[in-house]
């Protein structure tokens, strides 16, 4: 059996030069965790470590803006306030699909609940993180692999996307009106209960297009392809294939 801290480097999905600065930033837990809490307190520490490092390469490139150009501030202080929240959003889908038999309509719960969440902020953090940091280098070599990276596995990723969205939509149309009552900690899910499922992965599957775009209006000199390379490097970190059953 793996180990839960191997197990921890084993589930990066970001590309290397992106893992090398999240390890710099934020090594990993050299103690081996006694019980599952015991691994989900690292995840979340080391999750929030990474929020931390972020936000401190974040700094270095908005804040000499404050005065020099108040309206990219401006521009900049929005886009991560939106990309925070879709980040949140998103990672809280990938959690959630793991509890959720798109066979059955059922919806259960575990003690493992919340790890894939960490996982999930971990790879995203790492990124924007790595991406800012590079930015205030003026390192657009560093960008361009790690996109390029993305871009390799992107579409067979999104496609996972879709089509689990495929199999939630038809799951919805099968739902109840009205869930009964379960005092377990498995329960079927009404209509309305997909309804909002639906809606994140919706939202978490969208939101993408336009942080992309925002992004690449603030990027010196962009290419004509930046906003779909940039959308691509965050769907390619909505991975659904667990919920799915693949690898």
């Amino acid at each position: 059996m793996l180990s839960f801290t191997l197990a921890l480097v084993l589930t990066a999905a970001n590309p290397p030069p992106v893992e090398a600065w999240a390890h710099k930033a934020c090594p990993l837990p050299r103690k081996e965790p006694d019980s599952n809490i015991e691994y989900k307190a690292q995840l979340g520490a080391r999750a929030d470590c990474l929020k931390k490092a972020m936000n401190k390469a974040i700094d270095k490139v908005i804040v000499p803006l404050k005065k020099k150009e108040p309206a990219a501030f401006k521009a900049w202080m929005g886009l991560q306030a939106d990309y925070n929240r879709w980040m949140a959003e998103a990672c809280a889908a990938v959690e959630e699909a793991n509890w959720v038999d798109v066979s059955t309509g059922m919806r259960t719960m575990g003690t493992g609940y919340g790890g894939t969440e960490q996982e999930c902020l971990q790879r995203q953090y790492a990124w924007r993180g790595f991406y800012a940091d590079a930015w205030a280098r003026g390192d657009w070599k560093a960008v361009s692999t790690a996109l390029e990276a993305y871009a390799k596995t992107s579409p067979k990723l999104q496609e996972k996307l879709r089509q689990y969205q495929q199999q939630t939509q038809a799951a919805a149309a099968k739902a109840p009106a009205q869930a009964p009552e379960s005092e377990s900690v498995e329960r079927m899910l009404s209509k309305e209960d997909w309804k909002a499922y639906n809606e994140r992965l919706e939202r978490a599957a969208t939101g993408p297009k336009a942080l992309a775009e925002r992004q690449c209006a603030l990027v010196p000199k962009a290419e004509p392809t930046c906003s779909e390379a940039f959308r691509a490097s965050l769907l390619s970190q909505v991975d659904l294939g667990d919920a799915l059953g693949v690898p």
